[in-house]
């Protein structure tokens, strides 16, 4: 086919990609020239998000033992209810995989469990890599697996179609296997969706007839890791490039911690429903809450799968 001005989404592919792809796609910060490149050869030919059952609720059994946040699932996760979420990607739509979740909560803490399917464990993020003949490191770009889960936090929340007219912020948390993951940590973020250029975001053009932006915002405090520098001598073939230390302020918020048996990842993670913090959103326990999910299987930028909306929904005691 002809090749297609990067940045832009055509039409075509407006009608299968949905604002949880765009918005999940700046987890990783894919650039609109990424999404363009990842678009090429995606047509309707795979089966539409919206032929799946809604709605999709997934309810949280009350329990007053908290599980142990270590990615080994507790004798408490049986008595909770699982659902069985497809995710697909965000460009396209193909490649469906399901995502078993379960859920529990405590008086004050919200805790979930995620397995899904995932035949090689990808743990160390863009690693020093020693090239014997230069007797030197180089970094190449290389994936961690991931997993994300994304509350609205104001504004319209329209997850079924690529929005030109609804601004919303979403509460993003997101698990990294390579990153944060090795002390037990998630990062802590916001995206805002705009069609004004106010918040610095991204923009999107969608094929002449608008523009998105947008903008991903960590949390207040310090992140979980952070790079270290390139080793001056030999330390091994392949050398970790992040450094690990304690987060603090909004960023020690969400705990979590993910284990690969070889075939599939299971991850544990923690939140209070009220953080204190004004960047969280405050899950009301009382009440449905509206969420969406995305799964990173040794990809990078634009190549990720996500949910359609999910209700998640606590059960009284």
């Amino acid at each position: 086919g002809r090749e297609k001005r990067k940045g832009d989404i055509e039409m075509e592919s407006i009608r299968t990609l949905f604002v949880a792809g765009v918005i999940l796609a700046a987890l990783i910060g894919v650039s609109p020239e990424a999404a363009g490149q990842a678009r090429r050869a995606k047509q309707e030919k795979s089966k539409p998000w919206t032929s799946e059952p809604l709605p999709l609720i997934w309810e949280s059994s009350y329990t007053k033992t908290p599980p142990k946040i270590d990615g080994k699932p507790d004798d408490l996760w049986q008595r909770a209810k699982p659902v069985t979420v497809v995710v697909r990607e965000a460009i396209g739509g193909d490649h469906p995989t399901q995502v078993v979740l379960r859920a529990v909560h405590t008086d004050d803490t919200f805790y979930l469990i995620a397995h899904w399917p995932d035949e090689t464990k990808s743990d160390m993020r863009d690693p020093y890599v020693w090239n014997v003949e230069k007797k030197d490191y180089e970094r190449p770009s290389r994936p961690d697996d991931q997993f994300a889960i994304e509350f609205p936090m104001t504004g319209e929340f329209d997850i079924r179609m690529l929005t030109l007219v609804h601004e919303y912020t979403a509460d993003v948390w997101h698990w990294k296997a390579g990153r944060g993951n090795l002390i037990g940590w998630v990062d802590d973020k916001r995206h805002i969706i705009s069609q004004k250029p106010d918040y610095g975001g991204i923009e999107y053009s969608m094929g002449g007839h608008g523009k998105v932006y947008i903008t991903r915002i960590p949390d207040e405090g310090i992140k979980s890791y952070q790079l270290k520098p390139k080793p001056t001598s030999f330390e091994g073939n392949i050398v970790d490039s992040f450094k690990h230390r304690q987060p603090s302020s909004s960023l020690a918020d969400v705990r979590g911690k993910g284990l690969h048996d070889g075939k599939t990842w299971a991850l544990e993670m923690s939140r209070k429903f009220n953080t204190g913090h004004n960047d969280d959103t405050v899950i009301d326990s009382t009440k449905d809450n509206i969420c969406a999910i995305a799964v990173l299987i040794d990809e990078l930028y634009w190549e990720h799968s996500v949910s359609s909306v999910i209700t998640l929904r606590f059960v009284s005691k």
